[in-house]
């Protein structure tokens, strides 16, 4: 299974982010794979975890919680297409798919080396900066894959 997020409420607006199975955590913290900047998010937030037929949520004792179609999640919850996950300031529209036999376009790729990690990371933050950036044609539609080395995503407020 494949976990899209398509951002509903929030920057960036109407971009999706995508989830191959694993287990992924949400917060400012430095440790977490999605990095919203917003004090609303607690530092580690909730943990999306994607198995081979099944999504579902956890909220890691967060200040402000984690909510599924505006209710709080308690303990771990799980997802279905269509559901609305609030987190902080970011509400996401689920979208659960089949994981294709063959993605052409998306290639994962794991790190071998500490150079490798390092240019990885120095690769990812120069396509987040590009991809939320204030010019950004919000009209576009844009797909970021998620890796071991997070990405950050920028503050809701404004």
């Amino acid at each position: 299974m494949e976990v899209k997020f398509l951002v509903i409420q929030g920057r960036p607006l109407r971009k999706s982010l995508v989830f191959p199975h694993g287990s992924y955590v949400f917060g400012r913290g430095a440790e977490c794979h999605i990095r919203p900047n917003s004090e609303w998010v607690s530092r580690q937030h909730c943990q999306l975890l994607v198995a081979d037929e099944s999504a579902s949520i956890r909220d890691l004792g967060s200040r402000n919680g984690t909510l599924i179609n505006g209710e709080r999640v308690m303990g771990e919850r799980e997802l279905t297409n269509g559901d609305q996950l609030q987190i902080g300031p970011l509400v996401f529209e689920v979208r659960l798919e089949a994981t294709p036999a063959s993605t052409p376009e998306l290639l994962v790729v794991k790190p071998r080396s500490a150079a490798y990690v390092s240019a990885t990371s120095a690769c990812l933050a120069t396509a987040s900066a590009h991809a939320f950036s204030a010019q950004d044609d919000l009209t576009e539609s844009r797909t970021l894959a998620i890796t071991p080395q997070g990405i950050d995503i920028p503050s809701a407020s404004t």
